[in-house]
């Protein structure tokens, strides 16, 4: 059974949700999808702002193109990094610069590969194997903490920092850095995360969930964990020995949190 499903919860502090998920199936061609997760900041509704206005473009863009440029890839690619980086210009244009911004993170997936494009540090998992792997990096001040061995990834959660990104749509002509990578289909799913999950819950135990869950029940259990199960968390001490960084404890529900996944049949 396919799976294509979105899901969002806006937290359990927050006023409102600045966060989008979507998941769509091309009414053409039931073999092109698009997942797709922005989440949005700088308070108030900004954050909200950019959020849905990225996820706009990209939905129209999606449903709007011919099934034969869906499944070139690299045309894809091209007309998709034009359309985000007009979207940068076009929200610094009328809002200013450093007011709001949002992360974004899509999965466009054809009959053969798929085509992952990420600004920020929202997370794209590909499940396979019975192994839950990363396939993108955090674009945040910590994420070089991990990458060159200075902390446990798990810890990242921890450093009062976390939330500083270094790239975004929105904010500034030289923050909107795409990155970009193409990946054959051979994954069971794909899972996309806004950080209101990954800041919460471990990789360890999302792949616990998908383990243990239906298929049909994966995304709203992940997100269900994140918002609502207080994982007791408490700062390592491997990490109070490092002194790198102030430390914080997440808590519930602090953030919005969204996902989108596909399940092969």
């Amino acid at each position: 059974m396919k799976i294509v499903q979105n899901k969002t919860d806006i937290g359990l502090v927050r006023k409102n949700n600045e966060d989008v998920a979507l998941s769509l199936v091309h009414p053409k061609d039931k073999k092109l999808i698009l997942l797709l997760v922005a989440d949005g900041m700088g308070g108030k509704d900004y954050g909200e702002i950019a959020a849905s206005t990225i996820s706009k473009a990209i939905e129209q863009w999606f449903l709007g193109r011919s099934v034969s440029t869906l499944t070139n890839i690299d045309k894809a690619e091209y007309q998709l990094r034009e359309l985000i980086e007009k979207v940068n210009d076009s929200l610094i244009q009328k809002y200013g610069q450093n007011v709001l911004g949002t992360t974004l993170s899509l999965a466009l997936i054809n009959e053969y590969k798929t085509l992952i494009m990420n600004v920020g540090d929202s997370r794209i998992y590909v499940y396979r194997n019975k192994k839950l792997m990363q396939i993108t990096e955090d674009a945040s001040d910590v994420w070089f903490y991990y990458k060159y061995g200075a902390v446990h990834k798990d810890d990242l959660r921890y450093l009062y920092n976390n939330s500083i990104i270094t790239s975004c749509i929105g904010i500034d002509y030289s923050m909107c850095n795409i990155v970009s990578d193409v990946i054959f289909n051979d994954y069971e799913m794909i899972l996309l995360f806004s950080d209101g999950v990954t800041d919460m819950i471990t990789d360890r135990k999302i792949k616990k969930l998908i383990d243990t869950s239906s298929k049909k029940d994966i995304l709203s259990k992940i997100i269900y964990e994140a918002v609502h199960v207080d994982q007791k968390l408490r700062i390592p001490y491997r990490l109070k020995r490092k002194r790198i960084s102030k430390y914080v404890l997440p808590y519930p529900g602090r953030d919005n949190a969204s996902g989108a996944i596909y399940i092969k049949d």
